[in-house]
């Protein structure tokens, strides 16, 4: 039964600032079927937590005369969840549109961790950059997110990325990267030492997680992860750590949730409170697919990304009831969780419709629906972070909530709200956030006036810093293929497209 009236019980939350929704359609979830149901001219009263839905529009209305609650006409609209981000690399922001066509290999130089960006970016620029990528993910409904912060060269760098995300109001689990540096301004000589400076400023830092009042946790990321960042973690109460696990014939961390498995001889580490996230795992093993699911620990498909850099996908669909969604390297592609789990939801059709089309067969039904692909984006992400209170619209859980309105003409007409929302919004479609019960983006605008502050100005400048000091390097060479250590063997050239008729290509 989905009509829930505040019992007395609940009269204490709303003498504090209590929002009630009134009308609209909700996309709640059911702990009882593990699936997503649907409030048609419902209502939801909520602070910082949600604290009842109603199926029907009137339901809660008995609250909406109580001091201290505000009551939103939402008829006509759609109520989500906010989406949970799994993987990013947020401080890339001022690289956009530097990359479009670049592959693994020159990433990991030009714009990775041990490349030039270290001689390039300041704090400041590290600041700018984190803030506004993460602003730029909560106006697209990401209320969550997962920073893969591989930015922390100095402590003043790494300060400069916390700050950013603080002060953006999303919600973010913040994982400081520890590994090796630049050495005196030469991205061929590396520190491998590093890491005892980065865990000492992580003791540093951890006392005072959360920080901006519960919004940023403080976790790690590293690849992999060593059996000291495993006790670091385990001893300074940090509940996550983040690796990437790209395996198959890249040479970036193979079978990392196999290693990581076996860091402790006789106990496994992957059996903890601690949640792992592992990015990628475009090729996992059936052992991996099995210790996952053992120990209920979670990947990140980042479907744009994977296709972008070439990782593929061949065996993630295998897997996805141990795996969220996430963006990695916004600068090159999407920002938003929509696109990816539109993205993911078709390739993975495609995919293995191919195999029914192989053996001359019609396929007779879909083998991956919009609720799956919306699960990944949600609920999963909540999952994966070891938080079930996030990424669903359920009684108890944190009122992270977006509200989209259905007045574009590209939703004219719509009658499944997760249908709609997966094929057919867009970012511009999403008119308010509520990032725990607080209102962060109304009337299709961020509260935050990033434009007003000047940072649109200081990310322009600091975009331009970047760009004018990379063009030194050569780009066009590397964006086409650097191949670094490896040799001539290691790569094979796939076929390339033409686009346009007589001698040229488009390419």
């Amino acid at each position: 039964m989905l009509s829930r009236i505040c019992s007395l019980l609940l009269l204490p939350y709303v003498v504090q600032c209590t929002t009630l929704l009134r009308g609209g359609t909700f996309i709640t979830y059911s702990d009882s079927t593990s699936n997503l149901e649907i409030v048609t001219d419902g209502a939801m009263l909520f602070n910082d937590k949600i604290i009842a839905i109603s199926d029907t529009i009137d339901g809660l209305d008995s609250h909406s005369s109580k001091s201290g609650v505000k009551t939103v006409n939402t008829t006509g609209k759609i109520i989500s969840p906010g989406f949970i981000d799994t993987h990013r690399h947020t401080w890339q922001t001022a690289m956009r549109t530097l990359g479009p066509n670049v592959q693994l290999e020159s990433y990991a130089w030009l714009f990775g961790t041990t490349g030039p960006a270290p001689l390039i970016l300041s704090p400041d620029d590290i600041y700018v950059a984190t803030l506004m990528g993460t602003l730029e993910a909560l106006n697209a409904g990401s209320t969550s997110s997962l920073d893969f912060a591989h930015m922390t060269w100095t402590r003043a760098h790494a300060d400069a990325g916390l700050q950013g995300v603080k002060d953006s109001g999303a919600r973010v689990f913040w994982c400081y990267n520890v590994g090796p540096v630049v050495v005196n301004g030469n991205p061929y000589t590396i520190n491998t030492s590093a890491p005892i400076d980065q865990l000492a400023h992580i003791r540093q830092l951890a006392p005072d997680s959360p920080f901006n009042k519960g919004l940023v946790t403080l976790g790690i990321a590293s690849d992999p992860p060593s059996q000291e960042i495993v006790e670091t973690a385990r001893n300074l109460s940090i509940n996550l750590i983040t690796a990437h696990d790209v395996g198959g014939v890249f040479p970036f961390g193979d079978s990392i949730i196999s290693v990581t498995d076996n860091l402790f001889p006789g106990e496994h580490t992957l059996n903890s409170s601690l949640a792992f996230v592992f990015a990628h795992s475009s090729s996992l093993n059936p052992t991996e697919a099995r210790l996952l699911r053992q120990f209920n620990q979670y990947v990140s498909t980042t479907p744009e990304s994977e296709m972008h850099y070439g990782h593929g996908h061949r065996n993630s669909f295998l897997i996805q009831d141990q795996a969220a969604l996430g963006v990695d390297t916004h600068f090159t592609f999407s920002i938003d969780i929509i696109t990816q789990m539109r993205i993911w939801l078709q390739s993975t059709r495609l995919g293995l419709y191919q195999d029914t089309l192989d053996h001359f067969k019609i396929p007779s039904n879909t083998p991956m629906t919009v609720r799956q692909a919306f699960l990944l984006g949600t609920r999963n992400g909540g999952l994966a972070l070891k938080r079930p209170d996030l990424g669903v619209l359920r009684e108890g859980a944190t009122a992270d909530i977006l509200v989209f309105s259905t007045d574009a003409i590209g939703l004219v007409g719509w009658s499944d709200p997760v249908a709609a929302i997966v094929l057919h919004s867009n970012v511009a479609d999403i008119q308010e956030i509520y990032v725990s019960g607080k209102l962060v983006k109304t009337r299709g605008k961020l509260v935050f006036d990033w434009q007003g502050k000047g940072f649109g100005d200081r990310l322009r400048a600091s975009a331009d810093k970047f760009r004018t000091a990379l063009a030194a390097t050569n780009i066009t060479t590397f964006e086409i293929g650097v191949k670094g250590s490896l040799t001539d063997e290691d790569f094979h050239d796939p076929f390339m497209v033409d686009v346009t008729r007589g001698n040229g290509t488009g390419f």
